[in-house]
């Protein structure tokens, strides 16, 4: 009896955990950029924008393809993932044609994670820009969920630096 009671427990304990799908692509489009139909403007970076992208943030890049799409009202929608303890966070993030943030959205994380989720949270990114502040510093974390809210924060820089490299007007 005593064996069935210890077992069990870590049945439960060592059951997979399966991320919660809060937004589709096109809800998160609609909530960042309303009345708005998008252009896919997907690309894949090259050697040497890795390189770029990589000495401006000081990260690493788990991927070549960056998910995009061009706001027909302006501005620029990314789909992203980041890699936190347990599982992968996707969100999307808008961005106005000069850079600045107008919205964040979580589209599935795991339901432990869901802090991340709170509008107050996901607020803190709006009108941020990059290179005008240390967004590490500037973006609180929540307890509990410190990786994710840090993995986050450190994707938008990644995403804002990618815009100012490859897609804003000093790229062209």
């Amino acid at each position: 009896m005593r064996f069935e009671l210890l077992f069990l427990p870590a049945l439960v304990v060592s059951a997979p955990s399966l991320a919660e799908e809060y937004l589709s692509v096109a809800q998160a489009q609609a909530l960042i950029f309303p009345g708005a139909t998008f252009s896919s403007a997907d690309f894949v970076m090259s050697d040497e924008q890795i390189a770029a992208l990589t000495k401006e943030t000081g990260g690493s890049l788990t991927r070549r393809q960056v998910k995009v799409w061009r706001a027909s009202t302006g501005g620029w929608f990314f789909l992203d993932q980041v890699i936190v303890r347990d599982d992968r966070v996707t969100y999307a993030l808008g961005l106005s044609d000069d850079g600045a943030v107008k919205g964040l959205e979580i589209l599935a994380c795991m339901q432990l994670y869901d802090g991340i989720r709170r509008p107050e949270w996901r607020a803190q990114f709006v009108g941020k820009r990059y290179g005008k502040v240390d967004m590490l510093d500037q973006i609180s974390t929540i307890s509990g969920s410190t990786l994710s809210t840090n993995h986050i924060t450190a994707g938008v820089k990644r995403l804002l630096a990618t815009f100012a490299l490859f897609l804003g007007p000093k790229a062209s």
